[in-house]
């Protein structure tokens, strides 16, 4: 019997906040260019985590390396933060 590989897990950091018109933005704090809205946080906390999958599955897969951050975005006013552990 083998051992199968280990399945590659990230960590991505969200900021969320609610908007004035009551929706609700998710901005992933340590990968760039990566934000999302939906009626909910889970809604949009949802796009956001498919969106930061995507992006870090496909450089992996590549053996590309990930362009992280240097540096977490810090909060903004009103702005919660989110560390979801992404299993690829």
């Amino acid at each position: 019997m083998t051992n199968p590989a280990p399945t590659p897990v990230f960590n991505c950091i969200v900021n969320v906040a609610s908007t004035k018109d009551g929706r609700v933005v998710a901005r992933v704090a340590n990968l760039a260019g990566i934000e999302a809205q939906g009626r909910t946080e889970r809604e949009a906390l949802a796009q956001a985590v498919a969106t930061f999958k995507a992006a870090v599955a496909q450089r992996h897969a590549a053996g590309e390396a990930i362009p992280w951050l240097p540096e977490t975005r810090q909060l903004q006013p009103g702005e919660t933060q989110r560390f979801i552990a992404v299993h690829l």
